[in-house]
């Protein structure tokens, strides 16, 4: 994200957290009884599609293929999400619902701990997933990977697809074959989370561009380009992140 883009979204956020500010002032010197807004709807609904996991014993997909530290911090420690990111889930999601007709399943994990996921589509012998993107990749997220071979495995499918949509409408699709290697990889990761859960420990930081927008990135950066504190990691390719008081 270039520096004016930055700037255009922490502009934004703050007038719709000014114009959120005004109207709970509104209210409270109003003889009026509390009126539903719209931001009431996007808490509601993102909270009805963001559904929080009490139980330790079971691990998300979702847990798994992102940031373990994010998913971590969810659960333990969470941030309050700014309307324009609630906004921003709600959207994607919406937008390609139409087209899903979503399955619960679960996988043992081992050592007692359970993968759990909702894929978007299961059909006789493939499983789906639908992304939204800014623009068409041409190889899949890795994340996504992860996901789609989970459900692979979690209804014994031998392959998926994987279908980005850009705003435009156009579309990209990726076949994927089931990969054992990447599903042990991934119990492997429901498994450590697991245990930093149960113990109360934050895994490492994993960098990448989301963590610019991720609502827990106070909590992972320092506000001084501190080299020594910050690790190695930003003597290397991270090096030029941006301090905590500039990431969005």
């Amino acid at each position: 994200m270039t520096e004016s883009k930055t700037k255009k979204v922490r502009i934004v956020e703050k007038v719709q957290e000014k114009l959120k500010q005004g109207i709970d002032n509104y209210r409270a010197a109003s003889d009026a009884a509390p009126k539903f807004d719209v931001y009431d709807v996007i808490e509601e609904v993102f909270a009805a599609i963001s559904p929080q996991v009490a139980d330790e014993t079971k691990v998300t997909v979702d847990e798994v293929s992102g940031c373990l530290r994010a998913s971590y911090l969810d659960r333990k420690d969470p941030s309050e999400q700014t309307h324009k990111q609630m906004l921003t889930k709600i959207m994607q999601k919406s937008a390609l619902s139409i087209m899903e007709k979503p399955v619960e399943g679960q996988l043992d994990a081992g050592s007692g701990v359970k993968l759990v996921g909702r894929a978007e589509r299961v059909e006789d012998d493939v499983a789906m997933v639908f992304k939204t993107v800014e623009e068409l990749p041409e190889m899949p997220y890795p994340e996504h990977f992860i996901q789609l071979n989970s459900y692979l495995h979690m209804f014994d499918k031998p392959e998926g697809v994987i279908v980005y949509f850009d705003k435009e409408g156009n579309e990209m699709e990726f076949q994927v074959p089931k990969s054992e290697k990447l599903m042990g990889e991934t119990k492997r990761r429901a498994r450590i989370l697991n245990t930093l859960l149960k113990n109360n420990i934050a895994p490492a930081i994993e960098p990448s561009e989301r963590c610019l927008s991720c609502p827990h990135n106070e909590k992972c950066y320092y506000t001084s380009e501190d080299k020594q504190k910050w690790g190695f990691w930003a003597r290397g390719k991270w090096r030029e992140l941006k301090p905590k008081d500039t990431i969005l």
